[in-house]
């Protein structure tokens, strides 16, 4: 049961050229510790009864990288799903619902005997209330998110939490195809970089204080259970500070570009995706390396 028209159009996500034009803003970036950056989810896109636990969604990801900094996103795994703990009556005008939203991200390298090395998990859980009045969703309320190593003797914990706001289009008709756009701000008021006393401090988030992002989906139908949809992704929060970090591409920033071939029925959607990753900052590290990888998988949403 997923956005758009049908159950996981919003699993896939590259698309929306205009968003290319932030790439060029003078802001500085986040790393990527965000899982939901692959998909596109807004409950009040499926008509439901209103009441306790309304509807749920679920979807899994697994991802093989080629071409990031030193190896650390040659694979990557990743959960989703949200939860309605109450909807709320509504009509043609104006929809009212809640979401309970989780994401998980197991990211690993090559560099071991079987060519799978677990380096860091990242979890993202937000509480937030969504508000439809035709034709634009708002949703607003709090989110965390977390990053820690696993088998690793560099230790780096990184936690941000805060109030976010975000906008929602409905879905828009083009000779380029049917094209949606989400956009959202964060405001950081924990936000914390842990590392070992002897560790440099470079790049610490620890003078992070917000983010504005933007999210685009194309999607083109190739017949009654298939399309084709095209998603991009970029982020661009805001420090007091880069402490030090080395410099990104143009402009430290995050990015998530990915093009889908996806399959469905009634219930559950399988989609096969090629794209890119791009953050200015490889969290498996102490220090704030860029890195880009291409990438391939597959996702699987119910």
């Amino acid at each position: 049961m997923i956005p758009f028209d049908s159950l996981s159009i919003r699993l896939l996500r590259i698309g929306a050229l205009s968003i290319l034009l932030f790439s060029h803003s003078p802001i500085e970036l986040q790393a990527q510790i965000k899982p939901s950056r692959t998909v596109f989810t807004e409950p009040l896109d499926v008509r439901t009864d209103p009441g306790v636990a309304a509807d749920a969604w679920f979807a899994a990801e697994a991802v093989r990288g080629w071409g990031s900094y030193q190896d650390e996103q040659a694979w990557q795994y990743r959960l989703h799903g949200y939860i309605e703990p109450y909807r709320f009556g509504d009509d043609s005008t104006a929809m009212f619902t809640t979401s309970f939203n989780f994401h998980h991200e197991l990211t690993a390298s090559p560099h071991n005997d079987l060519g799978f090395d677990p380096r860091t998990a990242r979890w993202e859980e937000s509480l937030l209330f969504h508000a439809r009045i035709a034709p634009f969703t708002l949703q607003t309320g709090w989110f965390h998110r977390c990053k820690h190593e696993i088998d690793d003797v560099q230790r780096r914990t990184l936690i941000i939490s805060g109030p976010t706001v975000i906008g929602v289009t409905p879905t828009i008709e083009t000779p380029l195809g049917a094209i949606r756009i989400q956009g959202g701000a964060e405001y950081y008021v924990v936000r914390e970089d842990y590392r070992d006393s002897a560790a440099p401090r470079t790049g610490s988030w620890e003078d992070l204080r917000g983010a504005i992002w933007l999210r685009g989906e194309a999607r083109w139908p190739l017949g009654e259970r298939s399309r084709l949809s095209g998603s991009y992704y970029i982020s661009f929060p805001f420090f007091d500070s880069r402490n030090g970090a080395p410099e990104d591409i143009v402009v430290a920033h995050e990015a998530h570009a990915e093009l889908a071939l996806t399959f469905f029925s009634k219930r559950t959607a399988i989609s096969i995706i090629v794209g890119a990753d791009h953050t200015w900052d490889e969290v498996a590290l102490v220090t704030a390396e860029p890195t880009t990888s291409l990438q391939a998988g597959l996702r699987v949403g119910l």
